[in-house]
């Protein structure tokens, strides 16, 4: 088996059935529902699950074979959702997963070297990078008017960013 790949996490139980709420990550959030096998993450790594889940109201929910009753969902809180990386679709021209992202080194258009994508996140306005360069750590949106380049390949990136910029 690959590469595992965060999807989504548990949430609370729902109801008494052993239903549970999830959040995705995926994008859009309903692509979930078509990732199989779910790998969920305890303490003692990760488990591969059989998963029933469903769209509800304005979110998801999943029942995991053998899981019952709302004390046994209740367990499975805050474990993370993962599925192997090769079941997810190859990205279109200039769209990217965010793991391939983390670690591209960060180039500015003048030549200065801001650092290394440490993470990314997500606002409602749009994607953010956290990149690092030892000292410090500035936050550039992940959009096109500022993203200028990315080579994965190559193993980074060019961005429209004044270093001074707070």
């Amino acid at each position: 088996m690959g590469e595992t790949v965060v999807v989504g996490t548990v949430g609370g139980p729902f109801g008494i059935n052993g239903w549970m709420h999830v959040k995705s990550f995926t994008q859009p959030a309903d692509n979930i529902l078509g990732y199989r096998p779910w790998q969920l993450k305890r303490d003692a790594g990760w488990q591969q699950v059989a998963a029933e889940a469903q769209r509800h109201r304005d979110g998801f929910l999943a029942r995991i074979d053998g899981v019952l009753d709302r004390d046994l969902a209740a367990a499975w809180r805050g474990a993370a959702i993962g599925v192997c990386a090769d079941s997810l679709p190859t990205a279109a021209p200039d769209e990217y997963y965010w793991r391939d992202l983390a670690g591209l080194r960060v180039q500015a258009t003048g030549g200065e070297n801001l650092g290394v994508v440490e993470r990314l996140f997500a606002t409602p306005a749009h994607d953010v990078m956290v990149v690092a360069d030892g000292d410090r750590e500035r936050l550039i949106p992940f959009v096109r008017r500022i993203v200028a380049a990315v080579d994965v390949d190559a193993g980074r990136m060019i961005v429209d960013w004044q270093p001074d910029w707070q």
